[in-house]
């Protein structure tokens, strides 16, 4: 009889484990979804607080922002190097002002007889058949000039073209003048070579002043 007590209170007491068991599943259960809810429900507090602050803006008349374009991209302005040459009006000397990328010497002969081939009313060169070749620089050595206490350096720009015939006292001129114009602090004196056709000839060393006798009429020449 003790055994059979035993064995049913041991039943009872399974039975009665198993059943607190299976509550606390269901209590835990329960309180999952109660988590569950809560959250969700949260979650609707947010968004509805979200949408009444855009409905709230909208009403209060504010619009979203909008890329505008306020001012033009920065970019790179070029500013050109201006240098004056001398073209030939009525057979005289006139001044003409040219924006050039660089004021090299090379570059200004190179512009000189450029545009003294162009198209300009009352306006001519002496050039024309004539073709710029190079520029050379070299040191001017001068015996006047060798004990000179103020230690200025000059140079010598020897101006090479090529073309037939020989080049007019005027079209030395051009040459001379515009550099002494522009280099005035440098170049002391040009030379004028004609390399070809036939034997290299030179046409001497020269500067301004002996041409000032060519100046239109108001033109101040450089030295």
């Amino acid at each position: 009889m003790a055994q059979g007590t035993g064995r049913g209170g041991t039943g009872r007491d399974a039975a009665r484990n198993t059943g607190q068991n299976a509550g606390r599943s269901a209590g835990r259960r329960s309180t999952g979804r109660g988590t569950a809810r809560r959250s969700a429900a949260r979650a609707t507090r947010r968004f509805a607080c979200l949408l009444a602050i855009v409905l709230t803006a909208g009403a209060c008349g504010i619009d979203p922002t909008e890329v505008r374009d306020l001012a033009r991209p920065p970019v790179i302005s070029y500013s050109p190097t201006w240098v004056t040459i001398y073209l030939l009006r009525d057979g005289r000397l006139v001044p003409k002002k040219i924006p050039v990328s660089s004021d090299s010497a090379k570059n200004i002969i190179d512009t000189l007889f450029r545009e003294g081939k162009l198209p300009r009313e009352g306006l001519t060169s002496a050039l024309n058949d004539f073709s710029h070749h190079g520029t050379e620089t070299t040191r001017y050595h001068d015996d006047n000039q060798r004990n000179d206490p103020s230690g200025n350096l000059g140079y010598r720009l020897s101006v090479i073209v090529t073309g037939g015939g020989e080049m007019s006292r005027k079209g030395l001129a051009q040459i001379t003048c515009t550099i002494r114009q522009n280099k005035q602090e440098s170049i002391w004196s040009v030379e004028v070579t004609r390399l070809f056709p036939g034997k290299p000839e030179t046409w001497g060393e020269h500067t301004c002043f002996e041409y000032r006798d060519l100046a239109a009429k108001g033109v101040r020449l450089p030295p």
